[in-house]
């Protein structure tokens, strides 16, 4: 499924809309990650656990990992986030509401 979009916009509780986009490599990955993890939740609730999971499943959280961290850093650097975290100068160091 192809979208003709490009960004992804995101809009503040306040009602002022946020200049910043999502952009579609951030999108994809999205989708990639939430993909990858359905089939691999399918996968191992049809298989029971064994050597061969045991070898590919570092790999795919691995792989997700890398995918979330690059989408949620574009996020931040945006600004997207600033209602979320509290900033390094506060708290010395970054920390989640």
């Amino acid at each position: 499924m192809h979208n003709s979009a490009q960004t992804v916009s995101a809009c503040r509780d306040d009602f002022n809309t946020i200049s910043e986009h999502l952009s579609l490599e951030s999108f994809h990955k999205l989708n990639r990650a939430c993909e990858t993890l359905h089939y691999f939740g399918s996968d191992l609730r049809r298989h029971e656990i064994n050597g061969l999971s045991q070898l590919y499943t570092p790999q795919i959280l691995s792989y997700v990992h890398e995918d979330i961290s690059h989408v949620l850093e574009e996020l931040k650097a945006k600004g997207l986030c600033r209602d979320f975290v509290v900033p390094a100068t506060v708290s010395g160091g970054e920390h989640h509401v």
